[in-house]
């Protein structure tokens, strides 16, 4: 008996000190637990008669399941995408109510959306690694919920006694800053948790192309709903633009509330008390900026992958981008000179359906494919179709301008579109997976800058053909660094984990390992327990050898 307590007493000190610290399933991500994970029945232990008593320590259960978190990486995708489309419509239905007074109004209110993306997805990523993955997102999806709430009443709260027109873009433009900051956060915190909610390597990059493809759903959403406003509200209403923005804000507040509710849920059925969580939050803190330095320096051939990822997004968004300025132009010449709002919804809804089945179909081919082959093949085909385009410009009617112009679209989002949002959160190790994320999709959103500001004015000095010509030219370096600098293996996830932090270190060790072991006999119920954490489903198989073998 008095060898038994002794064992007991043991037991109990060792699951105190040996409790899982924070990782990337875990706390860094902001995954609270209240329900058991469970061992599979070949691997899981039986309880004994004494299954009824209180454990000395309390035991961890996961609440956010892979279903949960790709739940949420959608939904978020969906509000950011929405957010960041709904300007150009707004501004077109905006011009009858407020007629902008110099070309400036326009502009500043489209690029402020995009330089608030670029800060947002650098301190977004950084936050997704500092804080945890689930904590930025809310940060991210607060900032994007006030500021789409507040782009909707620009110029009637803070301008009512201001009679000036303009003003009304001036303030716009500011909340579409801020608003581009939370849909640039969204960028590497949905494909980070995405990509960290499922087990299996090879079934990631096809859960990432379902949550991309909400991109398109919100592309081709956008216009529906402005027709849907127009139509009720008729043209040049004030009040069809403002529900158009204010909408962007219905996303985010399902998924503010839904959490909420579940948080509130999660806490009353749990048996870990509020104060032992933030007790363990405490103790083991979250990754300090010098372990993200320091895990970055660490990182095997970073030059050689940031080149892959951030410069493939880069030359991407150059073309995507740039190639939107060509629009008008296509469709002008299929349908002819947009002159109300409806002919200008009616356009949106078309390019919306032009790029939706590349969405789908990038979905069915990644589990066939590998990312960096689709993306190959992409730009390969988008460098084809534009050097025919380029070559025939002014010879081509207008049905096949169209019909090159929709494919070229096509190959686009089935192909770089999808897989440069894909390989970062693939091909980084864990620690550091959202700050590289961040930094390769603001690399996109610079080069997208950067096609928008130069594709038009080499437009007016070269022409057209030559500009669609040079498109050409940038898909066939984009082909090359995908060739050189991109690979189909997925990082090491195991040794992510031994790297993250101490507390994983030393939870995963073979020591404490064969320590639990040897206390099976007399104590069943708490080795299932201890067994059952997070930590023994991602140990090597050379380990749970080790444990399981007796």
């Amino acid at each position: 008996m008095q060898q038994q307590e002794h064992h007991r007493a043991n037991y109990g000190a060792m699951s105190k000190q040996h409790l899982p610290e924070e990782d990337d399933v875990g706390y860094v991500i902001g995954a609270e637990y209240s329900s058991p994970i469970k061992l599979s029945p070949e691997l899981s232990l039986a309880p004994t008669e004494d299954s009824h008593e209180q454990s000395d320590s309390p035991i961890l259960t996961k609440r956010n399941s892979s279903t949960a978190d790709a739940r949420l990486a959608m939904a978020s995708n969906y509000s950011a995408a929405y957010n960041t489309f709904n300007i150009s419509l707004a501004l077109a239905l905006m011009r009858s109510s407020h007629p902008p007074h110099t070309s400036s109004d326009i502009t500043s209110c489209s690029s402020a959306v995009i330089a608030g993306m670029i800060v947002g997805q650098l301190i977004g990523g950084l936050l997704g690694d500092w804080l945890g993955r689930h904590i930025a997102m809310s940060v991210v999806m607060c900032v994007q919920v006030i500021s789409a709430l507040m782009s909707a009443f620009s110029g009637t709260l803070f301008l009512t006694h201001i009679n000036n027109d303009a003003s009304i873009y001036t303030e716009l433009a500011c909340w579409r800053f801020f608003l581009g900051f939370g849909c640039g956060g969204v960028y590497p915190l949905s494909a980070t948790i995405t990509a960290e909610s499922s087990s299996q390597k090879g079934n990631r990059p096809r859960l990432l192309a379902k949550m991309f493809s909400m991109q398109g759903v919100a592309y081709l959403a956008v216009p529906l709903i402005a027709y849907v406003l127009v139509l009720m509200f008729g043209d040049g209403s004030d009040l069809a633009w403002r529900l158009l923005l204010g909408m962007g804000s219905l996303p985010g507040l399902i998924l503010i509330v839904t959490r909420l509710y579940r948080r509130r849920n999660s806490l009353q059925s749990s048996n870990i008390e509020t104060e032992t969580i933030k007790q363990q939050k405490t103790r083991h803190g979250r990754l300090q900026p010098t372990s993200m330095l320091e895990s970055i320096r660490n990182e095997d051939k970073l030059g050689h992958k940031l080149v892959g990822t951030a410069g493939c997004w880069l030359l991407f968004d150059i073309l995507f981008y740039g190639n939107a300025l060509f629009q008008p132009k296509v469709l002008q010449s299929a349908f002819g000179q947009s002159e109300t709002e409806i002919d200008l919804i009616r356009d949106a809804i078309l390019i919306g359906l032009m790029a939706l089945p590349g969405y789908l179909i990038s979905i069915y081919m990644v589990g066939r494919q590998s990312p960096r082959r689709i993306q190959l093949q992409g730009f390969l085909c988008m460098a084809v179709l534009y050097a025919y385009i380029g070559y025939n410009f002014d010879s081509l009617n207008k049905y096949a301008l169209l019909g090159l112009y929709g494919a070229s679209f096509f190959f686009s989002n089935y192909g770089p579109n999808t897989t440069t949002f894909m390989l970062p959160s693939i091909t980084f190790s864990r620690p550091i997976r959202s700050t590289l994320n961040g930094i390769c999709a603001a690399s996109g959103k610079i080069g997208a800058l950067l096609g928008a500001v130069l594709f038009l004015p080499l437009a007016t000095w070269v022409g057209d053909a030559q500009v669609i010509l040079l498109c050409a030219c940038v898909s066939i370096v984009g082909a090359m660094l995908t060739f050189f600098f991109t690979n189909d293996a997925f990082e090491d996830d195991q040794e992510a984990i031994d790297n993250s932090t101490e507390g994983w270190k030393r939870l995963s060790s073979e020591a404490h390992l064969m320590e639990l072991r040897q206390q099976e006999e007399c104590y069943p119920r708490r080795m299932s327990k201890e067994l059952s954490m997070p930590t023994f489903l991602d140990l090597p198989i050379e380990l749970k050898y080790v444990v399981l073998k007796s």
